[in-house]
């Protein structure tokens, strides 16, 4: 008897589920699956430890808090799969905001709370507050790639020996945003945090997915896929700067569909001043620029190239100023802290190929050297330029965002270190691509099917010679024309 209730209720399961809209069936799987994290994968940094999500809440606010998730998660299948056509896009986007700020918002919100009513170096991760103390540091006339944090709430944050202490790793343009409102905040005597940047930032980058992908569907499951991407939201409320970067790296592929090459240009220029994986992106978007107006000559390709000189510009004004003012302390902090061989190098860890070989014993410790900066180059290189001639070959944005997101990975995984949010940034990179796909590959049958169905069109008449028992008969022929032939920008021009 159990036995057949149970196959009813599969059978009954995925009938419902596949009446279910593609954004409910996104909701559904993201956020189902992560209200389950919830209560013990999902956690965030507090005072001397990680502790799950719901931790931030108060007794009774806990239990509301972890309800309200999982209701609003089950809520929007069921009332697509019942109220259908009664549950309008309106409602839709509602229940999806509410959904998102249920999650993100208000969990943020109460570390942020949790921080400034006690001390400054807790309910914060150390980049956010690395970030702060940089801005700090370049207010006082410091360069923050010299100077050393012993002397900033960063000492006292719960980790020991840690080598952020010595080194910023960061790009200039993170600390740079944040120093006007360091300086406000601190003038006015208001805490500041950097999250009052970063949650912002995840909503701006939600905001933008209509404007990358078409069709009410569509643009609602991947803005679920983004803003619920399991291994990059709960960070969202630590301070990591995953979305800081994200915001404008989306902002420049909505403008670059929309053929804005110089406000694109300059949108990833930004991104890649902030974070090194979105430097990695701007090689791809050069031969994307290039590839994509089909030059002839060398002449072409500088034209092609022409919209990104303010995008230089910034780069240059961002970059040079502290190259110059000590090249090596510049090199210490970004390439040798991260890659090996600095004095105090960030310690192995994570979950990429690192981690594999100190769990075998093939590395002695944390903080050993290794010459992980060749094995990413020898792996790495290979995949990205197999990637730039096939969008050299095929300038779309399918290929711009699937090639950038594949090479990312292969040089991020085979690092020092392969955080949980690395996967999940590298994930809300390629998270447009099947959704473009899919509208291509539409496109593409649209075309094929024009180009083979018969215009009619009357030709001579021919006679038909006639039987001995009938007269003879002049029949109309029938012209097959051949449909016009795409145009040769592609896809890519619509994307």
């Amino acid at each position: 008897m159990l036995v057949i209730a149970l196959e009813r209720f599969t059978k009954w399961a995925l009938s419902a589920w596949h009446d279910l809209s593609l954004d409910a069936k996104v909701v559904a799987a993201f956020g189902v699956g992560n209200w389950f994290l919830l209560f013990a994968n999902h956690t965030t940094v507090a005072a001397t430890r990680d502790v799950p999500l719901w931790q931030l809440f108060p007794p009774g606010a806990d239990a509301a808090f972890l309800i309200a998730c999982g209701a609003l998660a089950f809520a929007y299948p069921f009332r697509d799969h019942r109220a259908r056509g009664s549950f309008t896009t309106r409602a839709r986007v509602a229940h999806l905001a509410a959904i998102v700020a249920t999650f993100v918002v208000i969990p943020t919100l109460a570390s942020i709370v949790l921080r400034e009513t006690g001390k400054p170096y807790t309910y914060i991760h150390d980049g956010a507050l690395m970030v702060e103390e940089a801005s700090r540091k370049l207010l006082a006339g410091m360069n923050p790639y010299v100077a050393d944090y012993l002397d900033t709430p960063m000492f006292f944050w719960p980790m020991i020996n840690n080598p952020a202490l010595y080194h910023l790793t960061y790009f200039p343009f993170m600390f740079l945003v944040s120093a006007p409102f360091v300086w406000l905040f601190d003038h006015t005597g208001i805490v500041w945090d950097q999250r009052y940047i970063y949650l912002p930032a995840y909503i701006g980058t939600l905001a933008l997915v209509p404007f990358i992908v078409q069709g009410t569907a569509r643009r609602l499951a991947m803005t679920a896929a983004v803003a619920l991407n399991p291994q990059l939201f709960p960070f969202v409320v630590e301070g990591r700067n995953d979305f800081f970067v994200l915001l404008f790296l989306f902002a420049g592929v909505a403008l670059l569909i929309r053929e804005r090459r110089t406000s694109s240009s300059l949108a990833f220029a930004a991104a890649g001043a902030a974070k090194l994986h979105a430097l990695i992106f701007l090689p791809f978007v050069a031969v994307y620029l290039v590839a994509s107006k089909r030059p002839r000559s060398l002449r072409e390709v500088v034209g092609a190239l022409t919209p990104t000189w303010p995008a230089a510009l910034f780069l240059i004004a961002s970059f040079v100023p502290f190259l110059v003012n000590d090249f090596g302390a510049f090199y210490d902090d970004v390439v040798r802290y991260n890659a090996g061989g600095a004095a105090w190098t960030y310690p192995i860890s994570g979950m990429g190929f690192s981690a594999l070989l100190l769990s075998l014993g093939l590395i002695p410790y944390r903080q050993a050297d290794f010459p992980f900066a060749a094995i990413e180059i020898a792996v790495a290189a290979p995949i990205a330029v197999w990637w730039l001639v096939r969008l050299w070959r095929q300038p779309t944005i399918v290929t711009l965002l699937a090639g950038y997101a594949l090479t990312l990975l292969a040089f991020l995984f085979f690092g020092r270190y392969f955080q949980g949010n690395y996967l999940g940034f590298i994930a809300a990179v390629f998270t447009p691509v099947p959704f473009l796909a899919v509208r291509s590959t539409k496109r593409r049958r649209v075309r094929e099917t024009a180009r083979l169905r018969p215009s009619l069109r009357p030709g001579p008449p021919v006679l038909v010679p006639a039987s001995p028992q009938a007269p003879a008969v002049a029949v109309m022929p029938v012209a097959l024309d051949p449909a016009p032939e795409p145009s040769p920008a592609g896809v890519g021009a619509a994307d």
